[in-house]
């Protein structure tokens, strides 16, 4: 049901049924792909296939990727559009800082703090959009964040561990995260793409940008050495496949939504994988667990509720 609401209610009253059920399934998409390959990766490829290389996994997703878009675009499902090069380059760093700025964090800051930080990019996201694009949030939205951001606090604080190394990995990683979260929204309206056309692109070049950060995030003493197995390429490939739905489902849901409800679906994704945690393997949930992910829902569904109401206008003197 939260799944419904978060994806419908900012377009209830908008669109027709067929285009709320397009919405509903790339929400669905979404959120198994981006829970799955999580569970995949720490129990199948970082721990079975002894592949605990992070970065190199992620350029090995999006190869796979533009393999995928590529052989989409034979099938005839989409038609590969024309781009220049300098106006994808923005997103693909966008990207590649998200990916190194919070391996770097996760480096130099405890997990706790870590997973803290991240809450940021909501009034990030919040602040960016009102002051760039004159996008600005109702009351009712604004108080819905309050539980949403408190929730996932209450659930991952475990330390407050800071630093100040850490710390500016940390902010880096939320400017990061927070730009591309935008310009997944944006650029698809700016260029005229569709998810594909934009992740043909977006996705080999990211792969290459990222090969650069390779030496300084993975132990590549260890990767030379990594002795592959038929069922660790399995593994792999297997995680390279949800990741794809990953991919493809952020620009087709946040093309569809905006922003911040893509941002605050992430919290939704949070409290699926701690419940994950808890019913499918040893993870013992606690009083904080508990309670940290019920806040987290009720401010998920006073989220839906606001934005069922009518959008406010976005002012077109502030836009860019």
């Amino acid at each position: 049901q939260f799944l419904y609401f978060i994806a419908l209610g900012p377009l209830r009253g908008v669109i027709m049924d067929k285009d709320f059920a397009r919405l509903f399934m790339s929400l669905l998409l979404n959120v198994v792909s981006s829970v799955g390959v999580i569970f995949i990766n720490k129990r199948l490829v970082f721990m079975a296939a002894d592949f605990p290389f992070g970065t190199t996994l992620t350029i090995i997703h999006f190869i796979v990727t533009f393999a995928g878009c590529v052989l989409f675009a034979r099938l005839k499902y989409f038609e590969m559009k024309h781009l220049e090069l300098k106006r994808v380059v923005g997103i693909s760093l966008a990207f590649c800082g998200y990916v190194a700025f919070n391996n770097m964090s996760l480096l130099t800051n405890s997990v706790s703090v870590y997973q803290i930080s991240k809450i940021m990019c909501t009034p990030v996201i919040v602040g960016v959009e009102w002051f760039a694009y004159g996008t600005r949030q109702n009351a009712a939205t604004l108080f819905s964040l309050v539980p949403v951001c408190l929730g996932i606090f209450i659930t991952v604080y475990a330390d407050t561990d800071v630093n100040v190394v850490g710390t500016v990995w940390a902010v880096l990683a939320i400017a990061a995260n927070s730009i591309y979260t935008i310009w997944g929204k944006t650029k698809q309206n700016e260029l005229g793409v569709t998810p594909m056309q934009i992740l043909t692109y977006q996705a080999p070049m990211s792969a290459a940008m990222l090969l650069f950060t390779v030496p300084m995030l993975d132990p590549w003493q260890k990767m030379i050495t990594w002795h592959a197995t038929s069922q660790g390429v399995f593994y792999i490939l297997l995680s390279c496949a949800f990741a794809f739905g990953v991919n493809f489902s952020f620009f087709l849901f946040v093309g569809q939504t905006s922003p911040l409800t893509m941002n605050v679906v992430g919290y939704l994704k949070t409290c699926l994988v701690f419940l994950g945690g808890f019913m499918f393997f040893d993870t013992v949930p606690t009083v904080q667990n508990v309670t940290g992910i019920v806040v987290t829902m009720i401010g998920l569904a006073l989220y839906s509720k606001a934005k069922m109401a009518p959008a406010p206008k976005q002012d077109p003197s502030r836009a860019v």
